[in-house]
């Protein structure tokens, strides 16, 4: 006997199904009944390319599902359903409100085996329709098992919401490229070969680089690329994929500024997100959160620190993206919040202009609003403020705001005011601030390691201070701290 210690194999796990691609093109497949149901069952048979047989009184069909009769797509028998319906045809499904004629075509098709769905019942069905994805070739399916059709909807809709841009005519492409592969080596014995490139191709490319075959237009774009691609195979190379087409460089240029929202990932925009995933260069603040950046799938050029030199950072943020842009690729600017809210975001919609670039602006949710929302500060609150003052701790050339006297009735919102504390705790007594008013100081909202710390308008700075609070850091001045 061997002591070879035997390999440990994954437990098998019961209670799933079979999910197979059930190919039923030129089958017979019996729907019984007309409503509703019925109408989902034909899309998902004729999508397969099935011929289907409707058997249902007139009186019973839904209005969809007389469209497909009147278009010839379905063949149609106006009556009930009668147990020699049940010859010769490849599969049955059941969408009848009368349970118990359901049940019995169920078990009749049982006992001439053939595949029946008997709808609302679990037990009596061979096989489910899944809550399914269709973009082109693509078709991607999700199944509970019969215990949550709804969970499964939602499943799919968030599988399809990840999914790449252009997915299906991605896969189309792809697959135009395997066929003409088994015609550069037509041989069986060659199947290795041809599988084998074939996955290095992709590999290689990614989902990225295979969508770029969607830029190929017209025929002859598309012979004389697989007949580079012909050439790499012969010899077993795999090239990349900007040897194939043309390069980036020579695509027009586009330029995106995106506010990147407060800090947490889970409230950029969907926009945001998906752009970010798109863009060849992404040149971020340095305020912007690991968790954001990791979202970047191109190039990243995060701000450098420059102690004291904010404008000379700036300009080389700037400097960065024309680069990008002159190579022709898409730039994404990258801003904390909302670029347009104390973020220079109209200032370099200028500078790109003067250049010749017009970029497209995705909103951000900003700090100045979602920083007091989580400390639970409503900015507004009948009979408490019915006024928001928005201002920065750090204006043009260092200057600080110029302010309105003080009026109960309204809140005042700081960013950017921790270095600047002393100074404003001492312009807001200039302008009749009372030293109780209430005041909260936000560090890192939306954050993990956000902090929230109450006072008042005379602990203002000491608290700056005393807790150690940094940057970023919003202050809230106003009776509306209090009301929650």
């Amino acid at each position: 006997m061997s002591n070879t210690p035997k390999p440990e194999y994954e437990t098998i796990q019961g209670g799933g199904s079979l999910v197979v691609a059930y190919q039923v093109a030129n089958k017979k497949v019996l729907i019984v009944g007309g409503g509703f149901v019925a109408a989902q069952r034909i899309i998902s048979c004729k999508t397969a390319d099935a011929k289907v047989i409707v058997i249902s009184p007139e009186e019973g069909l839904n209005d969809e599902v007389r469209f497909r009769i009147e278009n010839n797509e379905v063949e149609w028998h106006n009556r009930k359903f009668n147990d020699d319906d049940l010859e010769d045809v490849d599969m049955v499904l059941t969408a009848l409100d009368d349970h118990e004629e359901s049940l019995r075509i169920g078990e009749l098709c049982r006992k001439k085996r053939i595949p029946v769905n008997v709808a609302d019942v679990p037990p009596m069905c061979d096989f489910y329709f899944m809550s399914q994805h269709r973009d082109g070739p693509l078709q991607i399916a999700v199944s509970t098992n019969g215990k949550g059709p709804k969970i499964a909807n939602m499943v799919r809709v968030n599988v399809a919401n990840a999914l790449p841009e252009n997915i299906g005519n991605t896969i189309e492409m792809m697959g135009r490229l395997r066929a003409k592969v088994r015609e550069w080596e037509p041989s069986m014995k060659n199947s290795g070969k041809r599988m084998t490139w074939v996955t290095k191709l992709c590999d290689k490319w990614g989902m990225k680089g295979m969508a770029r075959l969607n830029e190929i237009k017209t025929q002859e774009e598309e012979e004389a690329v697989f007949s580079k691609l012909r050439d790499y195979f012969i010899i077993g190379g795999v090239p990349d994929i900007n040897l194939i087409l043309p390069s980036k460089d020579q695509r027009r240029p586009r330029l995106t500024l995106i506010g990147g929202g407060p800090g947490d990932p889970e409230l950029i925009t969907v926009k945001a997100k998906r752009l970010l995933e798109e863009a060849d260069l992404v040149v971020s603040d340095r305020l912007i959160p690991s968790q954001i950046l990791d979202m970047v799938q191109g190039k990243l050029r995060v701000a450098r620190k420059v102690s004291g030199k904010c404008d000379e950072a700036q300009d080389e943020l700037m400097e960065w993206c024309l680069e990008g842009l002159k190579k022709g690729l898409h730039v994404v600017r990258l801003k904390i919040g909302d670029p347009f809210l104390f973020g220079r975001g109209g200032e370099e919609v200028l500078w790109f202009r003067e250049h010749g670039y017009e970029p497209e602006l995705v909103a951000g949710i900003s700090s100045a609003f979602s920083a007091p929302m989580a400390a639970k500060i409503p900015v507004t609150f009948r009979g408490v403020s019915d006024q928001v003052i928005i201002t920065t701790g750090r204006g043009t050339k260092g200057c600080m705001p110029d302010l309105p006297m003080f009026k109960s009735t309204q809140t005042l919102v700081v960013l950017m005011a921790v270095g600047r504390a002393d100074e404003l705790r001492t312009l807001l007594l200039d302008r009749h601030y009372p030293e109780d008013v209430p005041i909260c100081w936000i560090e890192n909202s939306n954050c993990p390691e956000e902090r929230i710390i109450f006072g008042k308008l005379n602990t203002m700075a000491s608290l700056v201070e005393s807790e150690n609070i940094k940057a970023p850091a919003v202050l809230v001045v106003g009776h509306s701290t209090n009301v929650l």
